[in-house]
């Protein structure tokens, strides 16, 4: 396990032992068992009960971090996203999208946007491999402030997230978003969930850099106070007409957006940091895709 990427704040963290995968907390530069305690019996208590538990650390055994790896922070949790909550955000996708008005409209709307971006055992972890589509002819890693509520939508922890995304799929037709956002190895979150009493994200930055060969091609950096919206009230609304029995990850949206020429290719390596969360780094892999179509009939009669 890599600790320089850690954050200094006390965290959860999901570790491999041998055969076993644990939640962890870390803490003070030491690693604790939490077992049999797992993160979804965790995030179906309340937030208060979760800090008294998380509080208490002296009968907890410890970890060798030198003999675990790190495993993504999610397990029976969903991840979902919020969309087109930074002006750079809504620009972008005008941008790529030929039609452009829907973004502009939801980046002021009542309601945000928020779509279903992966399951918890689809999570790849700090040090994984995150993916881009063989069928996309543009693609972006985009650096997100990740939140982890728990079952009554209260905010428990925070995390850098990597919401991978095909912006030539979803620039084709809005309707295509779900292709493009999810697919195999398409969300990195990580490398701890930093427990949101111990950090203040006030004033604080995230950046990212792609490195292509040991070069940098990339670097950005933004600041989380031009989030158009709450990252608390978020969460309240994904949990407004739909129950989170183990809680869920949300991806908050990005104000972080490569500009063209750049597509992801293979062998990049992507580090997103976020002040006080530590540092995710993956590297860029193309995903298998089974070469599968499924064109309109009255296009196959008219040919």
């Amino acid at each position: 396990m890599v600790i320089d990427d850690l954050p200094a704040a006390p965290a959860l963290l999901r570790v491999e032992a041998g055969a076993r995968t644990l939640t962890a907390l870390w803490r003070g530069g030491r690693l604790y068992d939490l077992s049999p305690l797992g993160l979804d019996r965790l995030l179906a208590m309340p937030r208060a009960e979760i800090e008294e538990r998380l509080e208490v650390v002296a009968s907890l055994p410890e970890l060798d971090p030198a003999g675990v790896r790190l495993a993504a922070p999610a397990e029976g949790q969903e991840v979902w996203a919020a969309g087109v909550t930074y002006l750079r955000s809504r620009t972008a996708r005008v941008e790529e999208s030929t039609l452009s008005d829907v973004y502009e409209r939801v980046y002021e709307a009542e309601r945000p946007e928020l779509f279903f971006k992966a399951a918890g055992w689809r999570v790849v972890p700090s040090g994984g491999e995150v993916g881009i589509r063989p069928d996309s002819g543009w693609d972006v890693p985009e650096p997100e402030l990740a939140v982890l509520a728990n079952a009554r939508g209260e905010v428990v922890a925070y995390a850098c997230g990597n919401d991978m995304s095909s912006r030539s799929i979803e620039g084709e037709n809005p309707l295509y978003l779900p292709q493009a956002k999810v697919y195999d190895r398409s969300c990195a979150i990580g490398p701890a969930a930093v427990l949101a009493w111990h950090v203040r994200l006030a004033g604080a930055c995230v950046r990212m850099s792609i490195r292509r060969r040991g070069e940098i091609v990339f670097e950005g950096e933004a600041a989380l106070a031009d989030m158009v919206r709450d990252p608390a009230e978020l969460c309240g609304v994904l949990r407004a007409a739909y129950s989170l029995p183990v809680g869920a990850w949300l991806l908050t949206g990005t104000s972080i957006v490569p500009d063209p020429p750049y597509t992801a290719a293979a062998g990049d390596l992507v580090s997103i940091s976020i002040d006080g969360l530590g540092t995710l780094t993956n590297r860029v892999v193309v995903v298998p895709h089974t070469g599968a179509t499924a064109p309109p009939r009255i296009h196959r009669q008219e040919g």
